[in-house]
């Protein structure tokens, strides 16, 4: 069996510097880029219409970065927690790459996460890249 990797892209959309996916792409047959829409983003009033146009300018970019890669982003709306389990079944993961999110939501969020991967046999790799050091030392 294969090594079938997922990146969940979040704060970092970027290739270049991303300690995460670099780890990732390292002994992957085959990797998934993807970014998850929560309906509390997508659906809230509390989102202004420079942020929403702010983040479809990056994840088209990223999109057309990845493309030029021969690969794609898949964006896909709903909450982590019921999307994973889906894609770990549906595209056969074994590993899973995550930038570090040292917010309290972030952290609740990527435990839950982490306790379905487990689950399903998915190893889970974790990089800091969005500071310049671990907020958590």
């Amino acid at each position: 069996m294969g090594v079938n990797a997922v990146h969940w892209f979040r704060k970092g959309l970027r290739l270049h510097d991303n300690p995460a996916l670099k780890e990732c792409i390292q002994g992957a047959d085959t990797i998934r880029c993807v970014y998850i829409l929560d309906p509390w983003f997508a659906g809230s009033s509390n989102v202004g219409i420079n942020r929403w146009r702010f983040l479809l300018q990056c994840l088209e970019d990223l999109d057309a970065n990845l493309r030029k890669l021969n690969s794609r982003l898949f964006v896909i709306r709903g909450q982590p927690a019921d999307v994973f389990p889906r894609l770990f079944k549906e595209w056969n993961i074994t590993k899973l790459s995550i930038e570090y999110d040292s917010e309290p939501f972030g952290k609740e969020r990527d435990a839950a996460i982490k306790k379905l991967a487990t689950e399903a046999g998915v190893e889970v790799i974790v990089r800091i890249s969005h500071t310049l050091y671990d907020l958590d030392k």
